[in-house]
C-alpha cells in the first residue's frame, strides 16, 4: 500500500529577501512620517500665514456674524492672514486683531478709522477729519454699497404681516405680503410706517431668534437684557418694492421723512421723467451736484424700485441698477426753531396717484446706528476720538452690545513689592467671567495683565487706586487679517443658512 503524502512544506525565503522586505517597510513608514510632517508644516503655514478659522463667541458683530448663547449660534469665520502683507487695510473692512488690553484674545470688528484721523460719532453716523486737517474738512464716512447690503437690518421679517409696520391712507389695502393702491380721482393712496424707525436691538434678527429672546424660559438672562433696547431715532433707511402700475395710473412715489427733511422720489407711468427732490431749509441740506432725470414706469410691467437715504446720500435703484446717486451735506437741525425736527426718526411713505398700483415684495431696512460711547442712556450726545499714528479704530456692528474702541480702559495697579501691573479694566469686582480686576477670596484680588497673565495678591498690598486710561485704538502690529466668509453652521445645525461672504 502506498504511503499517504504529508502536507507540503513551505520553504523560508532567503535572508536577502527578508532584508529587502524589512527595508521596504521602514521606507514606507519613513515616507508616511515625511508626508505627515509635510502636512503638519503646510497646515501651520496655512494657519499662521494664509487662512485660519475662528469661532465667534460673542455678539458684537450681530446679526451679520452671529455669536449668541440665547439662539445657540456661534459662527465659524475664515480669515485671510496674507492680504495685509500685500496691501493696506480699507475703511469698513471686517478685521481680526489681538485685543491690545488682553493680547491672548483675538477680536473681530469693523475698521472705521486710521492713524491721525479724528472720528466723530454723531446722529448714528461716522464723521472723519483727515490727519492735520482743519475742522472744516470733516466729512461723513460713507459705506460702499456691498457693505451697506451686508450690515443693513431687515425691518420686515417674512413671518410678520405688513400691517404690523405700515398703515394705510386713502384707498389702500394689504393682501397678504402685497399692497394694492387704488387712489380716488384727484387723490393719492399710500402706506406709511406707523412709528418712527428706532434702533431696536433685535432688528435684523431671524424670527426664531426673536422668539428665543422673548421666551421667558430661555437663558442666559445677561444677554436677554438687551431684547427691548431701542430708543434712538434712526434716519438712515432704505425702502424697495416691485411696482406694477395698472392702466390709468399716473405716478408712483416714495418719501423718506427724517429730521425735518422730506426726500421724495416720483416716477411717472408711461411717459415723462422721474424726479428726486428734497424739501428742506438751505441751512440744513446741501446737495452735491445736480439730480439726473429718472425713467418712467411701464404700465402692466413690474419694476423693482428702491430709494435709500444712508450716510447722507440718496440712492435710487431701478431693477437692481443704480439710476441716481446724490450725496449731500447736512448743516444741522434746530429743533427749537423747527418743531418738525424734534421727531428725528425716519418715516417712510409709498403711494400712487391717478390709478391702481400694486406693490409686491416690499422691503424696509435700517442702517447701523452707532452709539457715541456705548452707553445707551446717554447715546444722544456726540463723541469725538483721535486715532494715534500707527494705530486704527474699530467698532462692532452690534453697537449696543460691543466692547470696542469706544469703551476700552486700561488700568495700572502698584503693589507693595514694587510691581506695577497693567491690564484691561472691565466691570470692576463684578465677578463676571471677563471681570478684571475681580474678587479672589477673602482679602485678595485677581488681576489679569495685557499679556493674559493672572496675578493674585492681598488687597492690602495695593498702593493707591487703579490708575485708568482710555484706549480708543489698536496698534497696527496687532492686526491679524481680514474676515472672508462664514462657513459654519449650516442646516440642520442652524435655523438659517449661515454660509456667506463677510463684507
Amino acid at each position: 500500500m502506498a504511503a499517504t503524502p504529508g502536507p507540503a512544506s513551505v520553504a523560508e525565503p532567503p535572508a536577502r529577501v527578508r532584508a529587502a522586505r524589512g527595508a521596504g517597510l521602514v521606507r514606507a513608514a519613513f515616507e508616511n512620517v515625511e508626508a505627515l510632517a509635510i502636512a503638519v508644516v503646510m497646515a501651520l503655514i496655512l494657519k499662521y500665514f494664509l487662512i485660519e478659522a475662528y469661532k465667534i463667541p460673542t455678539g458684537s458683530m450681530q446679526p451679520q456674524i452671529m455669536g449668541d448663547q440665547v439662539v445657540g449660534i456661534s459662527d465659524r469665520v475664515l480669515v485671510n492672514k496674507l492680504v495685509y502683507l500685500m496691501r493696506d487695510p480699507e475703511r469698513y473692512e471686517v478685521v481680526v486683531f489681538r485685543n491690545p488690553l488682553w493680547q491672548r484674545q483675538n477680536y473681530i470688528k469693523r475698521l472705521v478709522a486710521f492713524g491721525g484721523e479724528r472720528v466723530c460719532i454723531r446722529n448714528g453716523d461716522l464723521f472723519i477729519t483727515p490727519k492735520d486737517a482743519a475742522p472744516e474738512a470733516e466729512h461723513i464716512a460713507r459705506k460702499p454699497d456691498s457693505v451697506w447690503r451686508a450690515v443693513r437690518k431687515d425691518l420686515l421679517p417674512s413671518s410678520a404681516p405688513l400691517s404690523q409696520t405700515f398703515e394705510t391712507e386713502g384707498h389702500a389695502r394689504f393682501a397678504d405680503r402685497d399692497v394694492l393702491l387704488e387712489p380716488a380721482k384727484g387723490a393719492t393712496a399710500s402706506i406709511r410706517t406707523r412709528t418712527p424707525v428706532k434702533d431696536h436691538y433685535l432688528d435684523g434678527y431671524h424670527p426664531k431668534w426673536v422668539a428665543a429672546y422673548l421666551d421667558p424660559s430661555t437663558t442666559p438672562f445677561v444677554q436677554k437684557q438687551y431684547a427691548h433696547v431701542g430708543m434712538e431715532n434712526v434716519t438712515d433707511v432704505e425702502f424697495s418694492a416691485d411696482v406694477t402700475p395698472k392702466a390709468g395710473a399716473q405716478a408712483f412715489f416714495v418719501e423718506i421723512h427724517e429730521a425735518g427733511r422730506v426726500h421724495r422720489l416720483e416716477l411717472p407711468v408711461g411717459t415723462g421723467s422721474g424726479s428726486l427732490v428734497t424739501q428742506a431749509g438751505a441751512s440744513s441740506f446741501e446737495p452735491e451736484g445736480e439730480a439726473a432725470p429718472l425713467p418712467a414706469l411701464a404700465a402692466g410691467s413690474s419694476t423693482r424700485v428702491s430709494l435709500r437715504n444712508v450716510d447722507d446720500e440718496l440712492v435710487v435703484e431701478i431693477d437692481g441698477a443704480v439710476a441716481l446717486r446724490r450725496p449731500y451735506v447736512t448743516r444741522g437741525i434746530d429743533p427749537d426753531g423747527d418743531p418738525t425736527a424734534r421727531d428725528g426718526g425716519a418715516r417712510v411713505v409709498a403711494g400712487a396717484s391717478g390709478g391702481s398700483v400694486e406693490l409686491a415684495d416690499v422691503g424696509l431696512w435700517r442702517d447701523i446706528h452707532y452709539l457715541p460711547d456705548g452707553n445707551v442712556p446717554i447715546s444722544a450726545r456726540s463723541s469725538t476720538y483721535t486715532v494715534p499714528d500707527g494705530e486704527f479704530m474699530v467698532l462692532g456692528d452690534n453697537t449696543q452690545n460691543s466692547w470696542d474702541c469706544r469703551q476700552w480702559v486700561a488700568a495700572t495697579v502698584k503693589l507693595a513689592d514694587g510691581r506695577s501691573i497693567t491690564g484691561n479694566y472691565f466691570n470692576k469686582f463684578g465677578n463676571t467671567p471677563d471681570s478684571n480686576p475681580d474678587y479672589a477670596g477673602p482679602g485678595a484680588n485677581h488681576f489679569r495683565n495685557v499679556f493674559g497673565q493672572d496675578f493674585v495678591f492681598p488687597r492690602d498690598d495695593e498702593r493707591g487706586d487703579y490708575v485708568r486710561t482710555d484706549v480708543h485704538s489698536v496698534p497696527e502690529r496687532m492686526l491679524l487679517g481680514k474676515a472672508l466668509a462664514v462657513f459654519w453652521p449650516l442646516p440642520p445645525f442652524s435655523p438659517t443658512w449661515r454660509l456667506k461672504w463677510v463684507r
